[in-house]
């Protein structure tokens, strides 16, 4: 799985950010509109408004846009330069706060500051141990009340299988890829779990109100979504299995063509 220095290179030098600015990633849902409306605010909605709201990893500000209807005050943090530059050239000075972190920790960001923590495919390719020290920091920075939503990996639960599939010669894999017939890994982490990082949460002293288990381009649920609080809950976690994810998605696309513009990609 890619290591920090790959993470840094990929989104701050390799990847051409020029012609869509990260909106591509949503074209599965009909654009990032259909993306939100459809699929993220129904999540966060419970969350939302909140006075600081913390994004991790915003890339070019695909999300960013829509939080900030939605609270007073931003910050931004993400490993890239390049990616914390075009936020300030798109959204200005006016109560947003451009961080730019190591990429596995937030002890830069002041203790009790942060209301909501949002991060959509950004801890994803973050190992354990990262996802150690950003709970640990995290529940310093949210205030007691606060919350947060964080989209991580789930691989470790199928890491057999992926092991399995480096047996594989390359060149069959590629191709049984290609037909569907095996499952892309997608660059997850490969130490992390729900579990790992439930546990993880609740070792640096919050409380995992949900998890939702996701498949990501292939049939296995290699994604979790997972809500967190600092308030103290009975409440058991609520985990569930979503293997219609992206079929939810494909039908969220057919109506943004059939009732909006469409996107180019």
């Amino acid at each position: 799985m890619p290591s920090h220095e790959q993470n840094y290179e990929t989104w701050n030098h390799s990847y051409d950010w020029s012609r869509y600015g990260g909106d591509e990633w949503s074209a599965k849902w009909g654009g990032p509109d259909m993306q939100w409306y459809w699929c993220l605010l129904p999540r966060l909605k419970s969350h939302l408004p909140a006075h600081t709201i913390l994004d991790i990893g915003p890339g070019f500000g695909r999300w960013t846009q829509y939080l900030l209807e939605y609270c007073e005050q931003m910050i931004l943090v993400d490993i890239s330069e390049k990616c914390i530059n075009a936020c300030r050239r798109r959204f200005g000075e006016d109560n947003i706060i451009y961080r730019v972190g190591p990429g596995d920790s937030l002890s830069f960001l002041e203790d009790e500051s942060v209301d909501f923590a949002f991060s959509w495919e950004a801890l994803v390719y973050v190992e354990q141990e990262g996802i150690d020290t950003y709970l640990r920091d995290l529940s310093k920075k949210l205030k007691p009340q606060g919350s947060a939503f964080l989209h991580h990996s789930n691989l470790a639960a199928y890491s057999g299988y992926f092991d399995r599939t480096l047996k594989v010669p390359k060149s069959w894999r590629d191709q049984l890829k290609k037909r569907g017939l095996l499952d892309f890994d997608q660059w997850r982490a490969r130490s992390v779990t729900a579990q790992s990082f439930a546990r993880s949460a609740e070792e640096a002293g919050m409380h995992v109100q949900t998890q939702e288990l996701i498949p990501w381009g292939g049939k296995r649920m290699i994604d979790c979504l997972t809500t967190l609080s600092k308030r103290p809950s009975d409440r058991p976690l609520q985990m569930i299995k979503n293997p219609h994810f992206h079929t939810r998605a494909y039908d969220i696309q057919r109506l943004s063509w059939l009732y909006g513009e469409g996107v180019p990609w």
